[in-house]
């Protein structure tokens, strides 16, 4: 939040580049796998974890010994956002991710949910019984990429988000894995 606002940035100060504004030139990779999302966060995560005893380190002095920011103090402002979205995005929190709006006519994008899927999330997503955090997780990506995807229903846990509602309504049964409805789509897949 505080290097890119969440924006990829194709650059910035010197050489800075993508989500977290790495430089290629302080050895953080070359500017063209910087600009993918899961590399830069992949080359981020390793270099926390590599920084004695981050995991009780403030939010805000962790960030600062891996990004070298000239302005150290400027990471704590967006703690308690980045702890909200966190929470929500791993499954912390049940049901924690909605938003509101009508289902577009066309699908944005080139890839398809399946391969989105694979890349941002891994295995297993879909079709298979999920932990409630694995779930819930998958349940907050499905709502987040709806629609661009088209999603017109989303169901974990016997809880189901729509886009028209905005909101995660009671849906039994309770199942173990996500299931989504996309438009023009003849049932629920999963």
């Amino acid at each position: 939040l505080q290097e890119s606002k969440l924006h990829n940035l194709p650059n910035g100060d010197l050489d800075s580049v993508g989500l977290f504004q790495q430089r290629p030139s302080q050895g953080w990779g070359p500017a063209s796998q910087l600009i993918v999302p899961s590399y830069a966060a992949s080359a981020f995560y390793r270099a926390l974890v590599q920084v004695p005893g981050w995991a009780s380190l403030p939010v805000t002095e962790a960030a600062q010994r891996v990004q070298h920011s000239a302005a150290p103090d400027a990471y704590a402002v967006w703690e308690p956002e980045a702890r909200d979205l966190a929470q929500v995005l791993t499954g912390e929190v049940p049901a924690g991710l909605t938003c509101q709006f009508s289902t577009p006519t066309k699908t944005s994008g080139s890839s398809t949910l399946t391969d989105a899927m694979a890349t941002q999330l891994g295995s297993p997503a879909l079709g298979a019984d999920l932990s409630p955090a694995r779930g819930w997780t998958v349940a907050s990506w499905l709502v987040a990429n709806a629609y661009a995807y088209r999603i017109t229903a989303v169901s974990f846990a016997g809880l189901q988000w729509t886009p028209s509602s905005g909101k995660w309504a009671s849906k039994p049964p309770v199942q173990q894995q996500v299931q989504l409805t996309r438009a023009g789509s003849t049932g629920a897949g999963t």
